[in-house]
């Protein structure tokens, strides 16, 4: 008979803590009332938990303390915990985390139930059982709290996204008729909210922020499918900053996005046949050049090219070595001062002297030809000191 009561007894315990955890498993439900004193919780859970809409609430298994610690069994599940919460972050999931700490019955409490005998045995197990206040009961639960964030935070997970209260014994995970239960109620429990995703563009560019990696594009700006500003000519600048956004594939490209002139004779040099031209000299279509007026001075009535004329010797000769498809023209040129049999000899002498210069520099003879136009082929007027000046010149003609 006794056996059988045991047996009875097992039963109706276990029926009780199971109804118990039934009840008070969804904190956050119809059911839940906030705490009165707001002082009660780390930090008051916002509207979005209570009222929300979610797309997935995982609520996990409890995590029981044992005195002051987590034990050892739940020290696994809060490592299963942690790795659930940061998979669903990698997964670019909108998550948020409540951590709440209970507590068993304080001792204070009305309802709190004694062993309800008269012999001795009965007091003295009465009078042993712990003391636990409401305040104390508070104390606890928000230990547990902490103690269980700490531990997710340690583990990777980002504490912007967790929400902590501590409710005491507010509400009892197990029955409070025994000694199981009472423990069984020092618990924390986690749950896991993943938010529905909401229809928000930020930056107003046609992708929902939900999708979009880049979530500060400038207004009308063009993007791809993930938010980003495109590079439709692929040269590296994004067509919002190109300033030549039809760049031909490979071509290389300023930061405005338009295509190198590295020798400014105004042939692009995704064009340009001669990359290397001289400053000031005409090019053609392909970049080359057509014609160049070397600035050289000669001794009065000779055909000695003066020394502070060399460098401009030495340049032209510098081009025509590394660009060994061109021939040269070099043509003599006096202005209307004498008679125009001596200007015509003196302009055929200065273009054989030039062309002796730039073979001394390295350029074959052969590449070069020369000839005399005297004052037949003014650039300016010869009635002005400035004209003449100009009118005494080397001019030279590219071909290839």
């Amino acid at each position: 008979m006794i056996n059988n009561l045991n047996t009875l007894n097992t039963k109706l315990v276990a029926v009780s803590l199971l109804m118990t955890f039934s009840l008070y498993a969804g904190t956050y439900d119809e059911n839940y009332m906030p705490l009165k004193d707001a002082n009660k919780s780390i930090q008051a859970n916002d509207n979005t938990i209570m009222d929300g809409e979610f797309k997935e609430i995982i609520r996990f298994n409890m995590l029981s303390y044992d005195d002051d610690s987590m034990d050892e069994a739940s020290k696994k599940i809060l490592s299963s915990i942690s790795d659930t919460i940061k998979a669903y972050k990698a997964n670019s999931q909108n998550v948020l985390v409540s951590i709440i700490g209970h507590t068993s019955a304080t001792s204070d409490d009305a309802n709190e139930k004694t062993i309800d005998s008269n012999t001795y045995a009965n007091h003295i197990q009465n009078w042993f059982r712990d003391s636990f206040d409401t305040n104390e009961s508070q104390k606890v639960s928000k230990e547990y709290a902490q103690d269980t964030q700490k531990a997710l935070i340690d583990a990777g997970v980002d504490e912007n996204i967790i929400r902590v209260e501590y409710r005491g014994s507010a509400d009892l995970g197990f029955t409070d008729e025994t000694g199981e239960g009472k423990d069984l109620s020092n618990r924390v429990m986690v749950a896991l909210y993943v938010l529905e995703p909401q229809d928000i563009d930020s930056d107003k560019d046609g992708v929902f922020d939900m999708s979009d990696k880049c979530q500060n594009t400038p207004r009308n700006t063009s993007v791809d499918e993930f938010g980003c500003p495109v590079d439709s000519d692929m040269d590296g600048v994004l067509d919002y900053k190109d300033e030549c956004p039809q760049t031909p594939e490979s071509v290389p490209v300023d930061t405005k996005g338009c295509p190198l002139d590295s020798d400014k004779d105004g042939v692009l040099d995704y064009k340009d046949k001669c990359l290397d031209t001289p400053n000031g000299v005409q090019v053609d279509l392909n970049g080359c050049p057509l014609s160049k007026t070397l600035a050289l001075r000669f001794q009065t009535a000779s055909d000695t090219i003066l020394s502070d004329s060399y460098s401009e010797i030495e340049e032209f000769a510098l081009f025509m070595k590394n660009n060994q498809v061109y021939k040269a023209e070099i043509i003599g040129h006096t202005d209307s001062v004498g008679k125009a049999e001596s200007n015509m000899k003196l302009s055929k002498m200065r273009a054989e002297s030039t062309k002796a210069a730039l073979v001394a520099n390295g350029v074959e003879a052969s590449r070069i030809s020369t000839t005399g136009r005297g004052e037949l082929e003014p650039l300016q007027s010869n009635r002005t000191s400035e004209g003449r000046e100009a009118n005494r010149r080397i001019e030279v003609k590219l071909s290839y």
